[in-house]
């Protein structure tokens, strides 16, 4: 197999992969579960409130 074939291979992987990301919303699915983690978080440290 000719290194183009290779390269031309990863580059329709890598598209469809990417593709299928756009179409789903993935993107910010992970973004959603990745900031309710963090707001759960931040709502649990004990703060110091100094007036």
């Amino acid at each position: 197999m000719a290194w183009y074939w290779i390269v031309l291979i990863v580059i329709a992987v890598l598209f469809a992969l990417l593709f299928t990301v756009y179409i789903t919303n993935a993107d910010m699915k992970l973004v959603q579960i990745i900031y309710n983690k963090l707001i759960k978080y931040h709502d649990s440290v004990e703060k110091e409130e100094k007036l």
